[in-house]
């Protein structure tokens, strides 16, 4: 009779082994975390090549057998499964920061009108009186002079509220990955800001739309027409801040004119193209999507100063209409000011009505430039 043989922990004989009852694999633990993880990810691919799918299936609508170009392809995954997470976080701080810059502004609102209401009639008196002593002391050049430069100083603290308010409240959009947070923070990792590829998912929908249209039949190929216009309308705003959107280019460099000035006459030259879905709409609803998407390529691609292969030197930029508005109410400031420190010198009668010409003229260049002379001559 033999003595029983003893066995070594974790051979195949003993009972201790990694496969012994009881024992749980590590493993086999991580896998089982590691599920809701997988099945998230799998939800966001089959979402992103849902989006890739929606493209192609517009432009095989349109009859555009131009290959979906990896750029474009990667910028709409890339935006499509960051875009949720990051646009619940945006709103939740944007109303952290709308509430408290509110509440701020409303309690220095609050303590000025009390103080106007109880103390105002009064100093509003001694201020009048006081400019009133200074202007009968002061000669008026100097006084004309200092006015204007107050009323100057003036609009510029306004408007540096202004925009430092704005400021305050575009802080959630470095929580977006904006291209400044991107370019300023610097990011070990190399991944592109959420909002850099907003335009070419902007410009994917126009596209979608031209196919709603194609494939459209009578009153609703006009009306789905019709609407494209109104619907390019923010993916043409964000063309025009391509050089900014696209987060590649310095800020304010030298070239910043030079790519303001190509996305303006793309835009404008988008427009016209707009134009002709009166006239013939399915030849234009071909021409417009395979414009998009050239865009969108280069757009993807960083080449934000060539958008286009056509030649658009001839094509007239658009106007910004905020920054036009600006400019007219400094001409009319600056032209007001100019005539009252004209008056004020005691100029002989004889040239006085020459020297406030030539100062409008010279506002004119001042403000709009040279080039406003020779539209004006052109009219």
């Amino acid at each position: 009779m033999t003595a029983p043989t003893s066995t070594e922990p974790g051979t195949n004989g003993g009972a201790t082994g990694s496969t012994a009852p009881g024992n749980v694999q590590p493993s086999s633990f991580q896998s089982w975390l590691r599920r809701p993880y997988a099945r998230w990810r799998r939800r966001l691919e089959a979402s992103d090549d849902e989006v890739v799918t929606d493209l192609r299936s517009a432009l095989d609508d349109l009859g555009i057998d131009r290959p979906i170009p990896e750029s474009v392809d990667n910028a709409l995954r890339y935006h499509n499964r960051h875009t949720g997470w990051w646009f619940v976080l945006r709103s939740i701080m944007a109303i952290f920061w709308v509430w408290l810059w509110s509440a701020v502004l409303l309690g220095m609102l609050t303590t000025f009108v009390r103080n106007m209401v109880t103390k105002g009639p009064k100093k509003a008196d001694v201020a009048i009186s006081k400019i009133v002593s200074l202007f009968n002391e002061t000669d008026p050049f100097y006084f004309w002079l200092a006015a204007t430069s107050f009323s100057l100083a003036t609009i510029v603290a306004i408007g540096s509220l202004c925009i430092a308010y704005s400021m305050m409240l575009g802080v959630p959009m470095l929580f977006t990955g904006s291209p400044i947070a991107h370019r300023n923070l610097q990011p070990k990792r190399d991944h592109a800001p959420v909002q850099v590829y907003q335009p070419v998912r902007q410009i994917v929908e126009v596209i979608k739309l031209c196919a709603e249209a194609a494939k459209a039949l009578g009153e609703q190929k006009i009306h789905k027409s019709g609407d494209i216009p109104s619907q390019s309308t923010s993916t043409l705003k964000s063309i025009r801040r391509a050089y900014y959107m696209r987060g590649t280019v310095p800020l304010l460099p030298m070239r910043w004119g030079h790519l303001r000035d190509h996305a303006r006459r793309v835009v404008a030259r988008m427009h016209e193209v707009e134009r002709d879905l009166y006239r013939d709409a399915d030849p234009t609803l071909v021409k417009l999507a395979e414009m998009w998407l050239t865009i969108a390529e280069r757009y993807a691609d960083g080449r934000v100063g060539a958008l286009l292969d056509e030649d658009l030197s001839e094509v007239e930029p658009v106007r910004s209409w905020a920054r036009d508005r600006i400019r007219d109410a400094l001409a009319v400031l600056l032209t007001v000011g100019a005539v009252f420190f004209t008056a004020s010198l005691d100029l002989p009668s004889a040239i006085e009505g020459y020297v406030i010409s030539g100062t409008a003229v010279g506002v004119l260049l001042l403000v709009y430039g040279s080039g406003s002379i020779v539209n004006m001559r052109h009219r």
